[in-house]
């Protein structure tokens, strides 16, 4: 019996050293971006970043005024950029004390789509606590892709 015991308990803790299986990742298509300042802090830019043909991380100036605490503001990406449609996209604000942070999180992607939905970002905190950008609200189901 005590035998039994061990290769059970042997068998449980293998198991518990397996890691658990990636989480799919869920895609949207997007046409614009909205930012919210809840930091005590202003944000200089607001950047539109995407990925190229080529793969490589570009940026574009989304927001050029800056972005005082508890300001939002919204950028169409359609009316505003020349993006191509399915080109990766995710925000990135640089904060007045020279930090940047960005808003791209793993497990969540956008795509742009002139007919998609709105991501919404927001940024919190001080100058140097709490301030990292954050994912607020998705675009409506209505926008889930299937990833690329």
């Amino acid at each position: 019996m005590k035998a039994l015991n061990l290769a059970v308990l042997t068998a449980l803790a293998g198991l518990t050293c397996i890691a658990p299986a990636a989480a799919d990742k869920t895609c949207y298509n997007v046409s614009a971006m909205r930012y919210q300042n809840n930091g005590a802090y202003t944000v200089e830019t607001f950047y539109i970043m995407y990925k190229d043909e080529d793969g490589d991380k570009q940026s574009k100036r989304g927001i050029k005024e800056s972005t005082y605490p508890s300001e939002t503001k919204i950028v169409y990406l359609s009316e505003d950029f020349n993006f191509p449609s399915g080109a990766e996209v995710w925000g990135k604000v640089a904060i007045e004390s020279g930090e940047t942070e960005g808003c791209r999180k793993d497990g969540t992607k956008f795509y742009y789509n002139k007919k998609g939905g709105t991501v919404s970002y927001k940024t919190g905190g001080t100058t140097y606590n709490n301030n990292r950008c954050e994912l607020k609200n998705r675009p409506s189901d209505d926008h889930i892709i299937d990833c690329p």
